[in-house]
């Protein structure tokens, strides 16, 4: 089986080779308008008295959201006296996936902030818009029915506004302060508040989005499972695990999956890409620098040594639950380096490592291994037909060399770079190069797969 892989990560050179003679403009899959596209352009929006909060509350809110990578509008412009709420700020809450709402004593008093409110009831409503309330130092039945602070805001506005907008905002009021929230009152100072809060959110972003290609991976849901089950989740010791396997078998992506699908359960997480190139290249202390920066959430960490370095993750470390991927490792002096001892880290931490090599992994110690497999007939045909047409089951399949082609190749790598060949082409050209495969397939035996195919490549480079 192995050197079945070695003659395909071969052919899949050839065949990348011979795809550079044609117009590759068309080889990465474009993204469909299927709904797997986010439409939003940003993850949350926030309204907020800016008088209650904006220096306290929501400044250290905002830069939580943004220490964890959510997208986050907050109007930093706004004037709030003698001007209308802006076009652009209205069109910044539609665009949001949520819509986080900072009921302050102060918030009725706005007549910005009411505006704001009903815009968001009505995405909620009509697009579906997620809302979530915070009720900072006031109490939620107080909002919902105007009550205190908000039966006085309404009284002056009643005074100066139409009876008919006064309504309109009051409606938008209980029925957003009649979503289920978070009250401030209920945790014991504003940080612990921000934390849960800020987590909260993180994870229910992740339902609603898919890592960058996750509608493309083909075969990688088993492994992911088999991995974690190696991984033991429940336990609170230090775990390590590994994958190996042969180069475009598919160990990166198979990661790539479960770093995307468990990062967010961890307090600390970093994918560290391509270790062995890098490493070659860059020495490891600059992969250190990296981790360091990653999981301590700081900016170019710099260290002047490779000791430093792993003096400063052995202190920084050992209290943080973390989970850590380092892919493509290619030497035991890099492990060393990265993942150092179990004692640095906290407990329940987990470390994922990626290599060629079992051995490898064996004297590292890790507590589980798993052999990353190429794929089988079927989803080499659903890789083949997504890279292909974008389509898991195109009825093009049949005559655009796919059959052939997924009977012989089982690597991921070696699928996609045959794929490249055929996307973009037209119905003639896929019958012709079809006709041309079956052709050559009757002057040699299956055992000369090899010669065959490198024949194929150049009837394709013509």
């Amino acid at each position: 089986m192995d050197a079945v892989n070695d003659r395909e990560s071969e052919i899949a050179l050839l065949v990348s080779s011979a795809s550079n003679h044609h117009d590759n403009s068309w080889i990465d899959i474009p993204s469909s308008s299927s709904s797997s596209t986010p439409t939003w352009t940003y993850d949350v929006s926030l309204s907020f008295r800016g008088e209650d909060t904006r220096r306290s509350f929501v400044a250290h809110l905002f830069r939580a959201l943004r220490s964890k990578g959510i997208y986050t509008y907050k109007d930093d412009q706004r004037l709030e006296k003698g001007k209308s709420i802006s076009p652009e700020r209205l069109q910044a809450i539609q665009e949001s996936l949520f819509s986080i709402v900072i009921f302050s004593k102060g918030y009725a008093s706005s007549t910005w902030c009411l505006e704001e409110l009903v815009k968001i009831t009505e995405c909620h409503e009509i697009i579906g818009q997620s809302v979530l309330p915070i009720f900072y130092d006031v109490d939620p039945s107080d909002v919902r029915k105007q009550r205190n602070s908000f039966a006085d805001a309404f009284a002056k506005h009643e005074r100066d506004h139409s009876p008919e907008k006064v309504q309109k905002w009051k409606e938008a009021m209980s029925q957003a302060a009649g979503i289920s929230g978070w009250h401030s009152c209920d945790f014991a100072d504003d940080d612990e508040f921000i934390e849960k809060f800020v987590q909260d959110l993180h994870s229910r972003l992740h339902q609603f989005e898919q890592p960058p290609g996750e509608h493309n991976l083909v075969g990688v849901g088993s492994h992911t499972e088999e991995v974690i089950s190696l991984m033991d989740l429940r336990s609170p010791e230090v775990r390590i695990v590994g994958l190996h396997g042969k180069v475009g078998i598919g160990k990166t992506t198979v990661a790539r999956a479960l770093f995307d699908r468990l990062s967010d359960k961890y307090e600390a997480a970093c994918f560290l890409d391509d270790v062995g190139q890098i490493s070659q290249k860059h020495g490891v202390d600059y992969l250190q620098e990296i981790l360091l920066s990653e999981m301590l959430k700081l900016r170019n960490v710099k260290i002047r040594s490779t000791s430093e370095g792993l003096s400063m993750m052995a202190r920084r470390f050992r209290h943080l639950r973390t989970l850590i991927v380092l892919d493509a490792v290619d030497h035991a002096n890099q492990l060393e380096a990265l993942a150092g001892k179990r004692n640095w880290f906290g407990g329940g931490s987990r470390i994922v490592i990626t290599a060629r090599d079992e051995e490898l992994l064996s004297k590292y110690g890790a507590d589980g291994t798993y052999k990353v497999y190429g794929l089988s007939y079927n989803q080499a045909k659903q890789l083949f037909s997504l890279h292909a047409f974008a389509n898991r089951t195109p009825g093009a399949f049949r005559k655009s060399l796919g059959g052939p082609i997924c009977s012989i190749c089982r690597l991921p790598s070696s699928i996609k770079v045959w794929a490249s060949l055929v996307r973009g082409r037209d119905i003639a050209w896929r019958e012709v190069t079809f006709n041309k495969f079956n052709n050559l397939s009757f002057k040699f035996s299956s055992s000369k797969n090899v010669r065959f195919l490198k024949l194929i490549v150049l009837s394709l480079s013509i």
